[in-house]
């Protein structure tokens, strides 16, 4: 299954003025220097292809075509200057607004039928310092009896995201293996280590989802709820939210994936909102559930309040 595309130009009148047909004979006219030529190639009525350079003519307001006189044919015809300059204005604007479609498509119909569904990086690379213990512990530390990890990876959808684990801890590995959860590992100790490797193994997506593992009272309906919003404008930054302050996780689109994969040092998508004044127009908020959803585990007390807090839910 494919999207499909006809780019048209329409005049005034709301009638079609230009579009692949008329494109494709002017092209072959000037590969042939002949428009009965170009119209015979194409398998066309000469008047019919008379005609359609006519009307292009009349809605543009300029010329496309010129007589040539001699040559072993007779004579025939050349594109003008302005013709030119139209059929690459238009071929630009079609192979924009094909990317455009497929970007479209990709995303609005991720996961539906064959089309692949959006990636989702879960960031497991931090030391972890401010909780104590072996690196990484807190993402394996329990929660209720469940390790934090596991808690964050059971709000991820499997039907919406291709979900990939970035760590560089044995402990976190180990626990992927147990839930069968891909996991590769980061090259570096950086935040910018771990999104581009995330994004690395991911490979070509629709859009992508970060998430931080410490963040266990994540809910699978507030993830679906990030999800929904960008399958409903594909071109938007969807953040999760609370009373309207934004927070993780944040949805990317596909446009902007590959600037997330160059950055680098410690930092993370805000760094790129920050210097892209147009992009923070594109930050949509998606109301949490609750506010302990946005609440990740730094410390022990931390673990201890959300124990709390999971306590008070159930």
């Amino acid at each position: 299954m494919r999207p499909d595309l006809r780019a048209y130009l329409l005049g005034d009148d709301g009638h079609r003025v230009f579009g692949p047909g008329p494109v494709d004979l002017l092209e072959r006219v000037g590969e042939l220097g002949s428009l009965r030529a170009a119209a015979i190639e194409m398998g066309m009525a000469y008047t019919k292809a008379t005609r359609i350079v006519r009307d292009a003519e009349r809605a543009f307001g300029f010329p496309l075509t010129e007589r040539t006189v001699g040559g072993s044919g007779g004579g025939g015809s050349r594109l003008t200057a302005e013709a030119r300059d139209l059929i690459e204005r238009y071929r630009a604007f079609e192979r924009t607004s094909r990317w455009a479609l497929s970007a479209a498509y990709a995303t609005c119909f991720s996961g539906f039928c064959d089309v692949a569904r959006l990636g989702c990086v879960v960031m497991a690379s931090g030391e972890g310092a401010r909780f104590g213990g072996a690196p990484g512990e807190k993402l394996t530390a329990p929660l209720d009896g469940v390790p934090v990890l596991e808690r964050t990876l059971s709000a991820l959808p499997a039907d919406l995201l291709d979900v990939v684990v970035v760590t560089r801890w044995d402990a976190v590995e180990g626990l992927c293996d147990r839930l069968g959860v891909r996991c590769v590992r980061a090259e570096g100790p950086l935040k910018s280590d771990t999104m581009r490797a995330g994004l690395e193994a991911l490979g070509e997506r629709a859009g992508c989802l970060f998430v931080t593992g410490d963040q266990p009272l994540l809910s699978e309906k507030s993830v679906r709820s990030l999800v929904r919003a960008l399958t409903h404008e594909p071109t938007a930054i969807v953040r999760l939210a609370w009373h309207g302050r934004p927070a993780n996780p944040v949805l990317w689109p596909t446009d902007t994936l590959a600037a997330l994969s160059h950055l680098e040092g410690d930092t993370g998508g805000r760094v790129l909102l920050a210097a892209h004044e147009e992009l923070m127009e594109r930050v949509r908020l998606v109301e949490a559930y609750d506010e302990w959803e946005l609440e990740d585990v730094d410390t022990r007390d931390d673990l201890d309040r959300l124990e709390a807090a999971l306590a008070d839910r159930t």
